[in-house]
């Protein structure tokens, strides 16, 4: 099956910028719940308790919004973006959001081994923040995993 074609349909894929301020907007409104469960966390299992029940939480939201009907966070609504599927521009699965969120959480879980592999996970970071400025279809590498596009609503 081919992709959604981006011209030739009436969907219009999500620019960086309003990429970032859905990114932004999620992060603002989850930094006081994860704060407060990675206290819990680090205080049942250090580091790495923190880290399993911060990205818990981030999972559940991250997942659970962006699989439903409309494919969207809090943040994409801000933004008015939703997350589709990349062939046929229908909402996503439960799998593909879990693909997609669960890629961000596997290079987050790289820092946990250290400084030298800190810098691993904000180059791998980078790259996927970035690489919808050099993608055709505007996609992050996280996208790419999950059979994703983001697109104006």
């Amino acid at each position: 099956m081919n992709p959604v074609s981006d011209l030739a349909s009436s969907v219009q894929l999500a620019g960086w910028w309003r990429r970032v301020g859905a990114t932004l907007t999620d992060e603002l409104i989850l930094i006081i719940p994860v704060y407060f469960v990675t206290l819990f966390g680090g205080a049942l299992g250090g580091n790495l308790g923190a880290f399993v029940i911060g990205a818990a939480l981030q999972g559940f939201y991250m997942v659970g919004l962006l699989s439903s009907p409309r494919g969207q966070t809090l943040g994409n609504r801000m933004a008015a973006s939703q997350v589709r599927d990349a062939l046929t521009g229908q909402s996503i699965t439960r799998q593909q959001a879990l693909r997609r969120w669960g890629f961000i959480a596997a290079y987050g879980a790289l820092s946990l081994g250290g400084t030298s592999m800190s810098y691993v996970t904000l180059l791998i970071g980078l790259i996927d923040v970035l690489m919808p400025l050099f993608d055709s279809r505007n996609q992050t590498l996280h996208d790419k995993i999950a059979g994703t596009i983001v697109v104006k609503v």
